[in-house]
């Protein structure tokens, strides 16, 4: 039997199995990785000197409804994190509707447990009814587990408008109206 001991092929074979190794260790990191508690995953970032990812997906339940979250880029620097792009869905306990988000960027401080998402468009259903929701900015605050839209919030359906130059919500999803706002209705109310 005849060993070919040519340079080339040797580093070319080495290479090759250096290559094999690498990307079967990277496929193993990321299916691992992908499995990491979230909380874990936030402290861990937090304590990073700057980081940025992307692609990234997570489920959470809180207060029995289940969040679901897809940040296409997000960067890390000291205690807070900014995204581009978010896309967040909530569907709540009890199948009593669910709400879907879309933002166009983003906020979210550790230390204040606040999150702002700006250029904000989406829906908020339920057994009967969808609206459709935009506003400039949403801020979620953790402390009360509420939402404030600073800059104004326009929600409508087929048969009326709201527009309020601010609002937020409380708990149990009311919206509130803290300097009013301007009903439309496009159906005459039944009595």
């Amino acid at each position: 039997m005849k060993i070919n001991l040519n340079p080339k092929i040797i580093i070319r074979r080495i290479t090759f199995c250096l290559l094999f190794f690498g990307i079967i260790t990277l496929v193993r990191n990321a299916i691992r990785d992908s499995q990491l508690d979230v909380d874990l995953l936030r402290e861990s970032l937090l304590n990073m000197p700057g980081i940025v990812m992307e692609n990234i997906r997570f489920s959470r339940t809180i207060s029995g409804d289940l969040w679901q979250v897809r940040l296409p880029y997000l960067e890390q620097r000291d205690k807070t994190v900014n995204f581009l792009s978010a896309d967040i869905k909530r569907i709540l306990s009890g199948d009593k509707g669910q709400w879907t988000f879309f933002g166009q960027s983003g906020t979210y401080s550790n230390d204040e447990k606040t999150a702002s998402i700006s250029g904000l468009t989406g829906s908020i259903s339920d057994e009967n009814r969808n609206w459709l929701l935009t506003s400039p900015k949403l801020t979620w605050l953790d402390k009360n587990n509420t939402f404030v839209f600073p800059q104004g919030l326009a929600i409508h359906d087929d048969e009326f408008s709201l527009d309020a130059p601010a609002a937020s919500t409380d708990n149990s999803r009311v919206i509130l109206l803290q300097h009013g706002g301007v009903i439309k209705w496009s159906r005459p109310l039944k009595h």
